[in-house]
């Protein structure tokens, strides 16, 4: 029965290992840029929240036993990651995430952030709408924050909305680019970004997915996605070894 197990196990897993989505590198958030963003208060859901860093965070990406600096934004507010803290980690392109936006928040990453990094980079944004301030930086988080939780509807409604509370409000500056930012990309996509989905080392907890722009630094890059025909192939192997397993027994 064991000898059986195994076989099942394995068969399972087949497609998994051929299309190398087990290959896992390693993350660390190492810090923020308290030059391109800011704490800022939200509400979720219509309750007031403690202060959120909103704007870009620094990795560091490990493979191979090399390292990699990167520059991120958040795009799901509602999971922890801790800076200094070393999750596993999968590099994977925005289309491969579904029901999130993050074709759009690519776009916004291509257009917004990169340029400010690489002065080669053409964008279809004037430089006066590139990420290099408080402001743009929270801004542009919280846009995306809105784009990835609630379709980009705005701030006043939803899972992530603006907070009125005295004492507590959302800075007006950073709501205004966030508004421009969701405006700038209504109806865009793009799928040049590196997309980060971390989890925690050991228990596998789901923990913040990252997204930044493409970096040529011979870093991780997306793992690609099995081919149909393989998955197809693979799995029909593992069912002739199941079926193998069932009969010799």
């Amino acid at each position: 029965m064991t000898r059986l197990i195994r076989k099942i196990v394995l068969a399972c897993l087949a497609p998994l290992l051929f299309a190398g989505f087990v290959r896992a590198d390693e993350l660390t958030p190492t810090g923020i840029d308290t030059t391109r963003g800011e704490g800022i208060w939200i509400e979720e859901n219509g309750s007031p929240v403690d202060a959120y860093f909103a704007g870009v965070i620094e990795i560091a990406l490990t493979s191979n036993g090399q390292q990699y600096d990167r520059d991120t934004l958040c795009v799901d507010l509602f999971t922890d990651i801790d800076l200094d803290v070393e999750y596993n980690t999968l590099v994977l392109s925005p289309d491969q995430v579904t029901g999130r936006n993050l074709d759009r928040v690519a776009w916004l990453v291509d257009n917004a952030l990169l340029p400010t990094q690489n002065s080669g980079i053409s964008s279809a944004l004037p430089s006066s709408d590139w990420v290099e301030s408080v402001a743009q930086g929270a801004g542009i988080q919280l846009a995306i924050w809105d784009i990835t939780s609630d379709g980009g509807n705005g701030f006043s409604t939803g899972s992530v909305q603006a907070s009125t509370t005295p004492g507590e409000v959302t800075d007006p500056a950073a709501l205004a680019w966030a508004e421009e930012y969701e405006a700038l990309s209504l109806g865009q996509s793009s799928d040049s970004a590196f997309v980060y989905n971390n989890t925690a080392i050991g228990s596998g907890t789901p923990a913040q997915m990252l997204e930044g722009p493409i970096f040529e630094d011979g870093g991780p890059t997306p793992v690609p996605e099995p081919a149909p025909g393989a998955v197809v192939g693979m799995a029909l192997i593992g069912l002739w070894t199941t079926r193998r397993a069932w009969v010799r027994r």
